[in-house]
């Protein structure tokens, strides 16, 4: 028998696996953490004595890096349980 096994061309991750639902509670704990932080920081900036639009900016700032280093965190968590 002559029959020619074509492989087909490798797809994308994304067209393959379903989305991951997981992801969905994760990024709200993220986000609410990062909104405990800013709060935090606002809070301690007014009681310091500074302005209302200065402690809003250090809320924020706050709230950026807190949600930047958590979402920084989330692919070495993922290396680290694929070696694991």
């Amino acid at each position: 028998m002559n029959t020619s096994h074509q492989s087909s061309p490798p797809s994308s991750p994304s067209l393959s696996q379903p989305p991951n639902r997981a992801w969905i509670p994760w990024l709200l704990v993220m986000v609410l953490f990062s909104a405990l932080v800013a709060a935090c920081v606002g809070f301690l900036k007014a009681l310091d004595g500074t302005p209302v639009s200065g402690a809003l900016l250090a809320a924020g700032a706050a709230f950026g890096g807190t949600a930047l280093l958590c979402l920084a965190a989330v692919p070495v968590v993922q290396q680290l349980r694929q070696r694991g």
